[in-house]
């Protein structure tokens, strides 16, 4: 099962060192006019833009974001709401650099915790509360020198600008006073199983993300926005250790020969019930 994994690498992994812009996005993430067919951009503003936006990610250290996603099912015709928090921490350099990362979401208004994340770096682990399970995905090992490439966790956690071209087509979609919105759409088969196409807003003035939006095959929409996050801040990192299992909850490992990690953000695929 796909879940809404590693939000981090969509919404944290880039930055500068201060808090994102808090007025939200002036128009909606994307919409049925904005698809991208064009090929892979060459507009120097946007150029630009990439080059910066992999400058200041390489600098990223630790991450901490308050964070919310809005689900959108189109079958059901049902919209769901989640609040958390989202961090990031990097560890060792180079060809043995990790990327560890902790999501934590709770259905808007309630208490309950509905999806839970953990990255050691070697391991992720995924809370199913429904089966009071662990699930414990190995990651793949990166070749030497490099990050991980796997889809948009490789994309945000170093690709390079002029890879991330050839990879997804990038498309200047519009910009404001506040905020720089790229589209973005896969080129490769197995990205395009996890989206069809997506926007990223970037805040102008750090470069830090604000919003990520993505569509999928079957028409469903998946928001992420984030009003604030902060870069070198002081993180503990014992939320990234390996997590102990609650009374009553299991440890499940899951092969990779049959279930690979997840790759990229999507919506649960529980049971939606209509309002």
């Amino acid at each position: 099962m796909r879940v809404h994994v590693m939000v981090l690498a969509v919404l944290l992994a880039t930055g500068a060192g201060a808090v994102a812009q808090t007025t939200p996005p002036r128009t909606t993430p994307a919409t049925k006019t904005n698809t991208v067919t064009t090929p892979p951009a060459t507009d120097a503003k946007l150029d630009g833009y990439l080059k910066r936006w992999e400058t200041e990610m390489r600098k990223v250290q630790t991450l901490s974001a308050l964070i919310s996603r809005v689900d959108k099912d189109k079958v059901f015709s049902t919209t769901r709401k989640f609040n958390g928090w989202a961090q990031y921490a990097k560890s060792g350099s180079g060809a043995t650099a990790q990327n560890l990362a902790a999501l934590e979401l709770k259905p808007d208004g309630k208490t309950e915790v509905a999806e839970k994340i953990i990255c050691t770096g070697t391991y992720l682990y995924q809370f199913v509360p429904a089966q009071k399970e662990i699930r414990v995905y190995d990651l793949p090992k990166p070749k030497p020198g490099q990050v991980s490439d796997d889809s948009f966790l490789g994309f945000l956690f170093g690709m390079k600008a002029d890879d991330a071209k050839k990879r997804y087509t990038l498309k200047l979609a519009n910009e404001d006073k506040w905020y720089i919105y790229v589209d973005i759409v896969p080129r490769d088969k197995n990205d395009k199983a996890d989206f069809v196409r997506a926007r990223l807003v970037l805040n102008k003035d750090n470069f830090l993300p604000r919003q990520l939006w993505f569509e999928h095959g079957n028409g469903n929409e998946v928001t992420w926005d984030i009003p604030r996050l902060q870069s070198g801040v002081v993180v503990d990192r014992r939320i990234f250790d390996k997590p102990q299992a609650p009374t009553g909850w299991k440890l499940v490992p899951v092969r990779a020969s049959t279930t690979p990690p997840p790759r990229v953000i999507r919506q649960s695929k529980q049971p939606v019930v209509p309002r």
